[in-house]
């Protein structure tokens, strides 16, 4: 089969050798985003002013677009100046990460070799962790990564395993996605067995509470747009939340407009997180506050008594409002 490419109305000019090298660990949204940064010189001369366009095009948050541009440059893809056009200073993690990947260095053949023969624990990983783990040898590229988060990451040897065998669960193919998790979490201080620990089953709970609400919006096995995993990664990490406050706000949802939303459950639980509610034992009681009702009054010298104020259904109606908003 041949492909020819329809150029018509232009060409893009992508940097071959940087993406390529990178490609099989790209996040979907990196290469959205690098592909608009390629094709948009006035986004590439002026982010700031190009937001709007960007988010718009794009269909994804700033944040997402932000944290995109910050893996393409830890890459080494792109280049980026650390300072918005208003003064703000971009996020400081991003910053670590680009430079300690462009500080770190490269190791020669004779220099892995030398490090491995040194290091016992790091043969072990080589010669037979990572092949238990993989099902197959270990190449010369991966054994250079290895000694890489080893040598200059300063990772133990438990720790190395651990995230190889996280990624491998997470159905990585490429050992650059192990390298680039490394990266990553040496930039969050998160170096140590024990914090790898954490950080596994923090991620293990967050993919669960993914998969359940998948199930429970009818969302099914199709991929989540930028939008979805903000919403999601706001209710677990941010929040707090896990599936019985979600499965609560699902309820809630259901009751009010009649059809599951991932919007209108995320006003709900904004205005549960504002409220100071973490368990649905909190919810229940807050909400369930007696009725106010007004003193009675008087019309044509009669006492009439004062309609009840259902703050449950004004509150149902503001959410509606906001939700349609």
């Amino acid at each position: 089969m041949k492909i020819k490419i329809n150029y018509e109305d232009g060409i893009i000019n992508v940097p071959s050798e940087a993406v390529l090298s990178d490609l099989g660990a790209m996040e979907a949204d990196e290469l959205r985003v690098l592909l608009y940064i390629c094709a948009e010189p006035s986004f590439r001369h002026d982010t700031d002013a190009g937001k709007a366009h960007a988010i718009k095009t794009l269909d994804m948050q700033w944040a997402a677009i932000e944290a995109a541009i910050g893996s393409l440059a830890g890459r080494g893809v792109i280049s980026s100046d650390e300072v918005s056009a208003e003064g703000d200073v971009r996020p400081k993690a991003k910053k670590q990460k680009a430079s300690v990947r462009a500080d770190s260095p490269v190791y020669t053949k004779d220099e892995t070799a030398g490090i491995i023969d040194r290091n016992a624990d790091l043969r072990k990983i080589i010669n037979d962790d990572v092949p238990r783990l993989t099902g197959k040898a270990v190449t010369q590229n991966e054994a250079i990564m290895l000694v890489s988060m080893y040598d200059y990451l300063r990772l133990s040897a438990e720790s190395i395993i651990k995230l190889v065998d996280f990624c491998r669960t997470n159905g990585a193919v490429s050992f650059r996605v192990v390298e680039r998790t490394a990266y990553s979490l040496f930039d969050n201080d998160i170096t140590s067995p024990e914090a790898i620990d954490e950080f596994i089953i923090a991620e293990r709970r967050k993919e669960e509470i993914t998969e359940h609400i998948r199930q429970l919006f009818g969302i099914g096995k199709r991929a989540l747009i930028a939008h979805e995993k903000t919403l999601i990664k706001t209710w677990v990490e941010n929040f707090g939340y896990g599936a019985d406050m979600i499965d609560l706000a699902y309820e809630v949802t259901i009751k009010a407009i009649n059809e599951p939303s991932l919007d209108y459950a995320g006003a709900v639980m904004k205005r549960w997180h504002e409220t100071g509610y973490r368990t649905p034992e909190d919810v229940e009681s807050g909400e369930a506050q007696p009725a106010v009702k007004p003193a009675a009054g008087k019309k044509g010298g009669k006492k009439v008594k004062a309609e009840s104020f259902d703050a449950d259904e004004f509150m149902n109606l503001s959410l509606q409002r906001s939700y349609k908003e």
